[in-house]
């Protein structure tokens, strides 16, 4: 088993005092974290082909303008 830090040590041995169904949402969130770690990310078949577009207009040098970039600046009040 690997090394376990202090801080975490610490966390958990104060989660032993809290009531069972905290416990539970805690011991979700550490789950998540480690499938999230252990796990590649799989693109939809629409997010590869956006993606594979973007690609694409971006070889072919098609980039937005600047007045492009600041009207959507403008629009989410950036």
């Amino acid at each position: 088993m690997g090394q376990i830090s202090k801080r975490l040590e610490k966390a958990v041995e104060a989660a032993k005092a809290w009531p069972l169904d905290r416990q539970e949402a805690a011991a979700e969130v550490l789950e998540h974290m480690h499938r999230l770690a252990s796990t590649s990310y799989k693109l939809t078949d629409e997010e590869r082909a956006d993606l594979e577009e973007a690609l694409a207009e971006a070889r072919r040098g098609e980039f937005a303008s600047d007045a492009d970039v600041a009207a959507m600046f403008s629009r989410h009040g950036l």
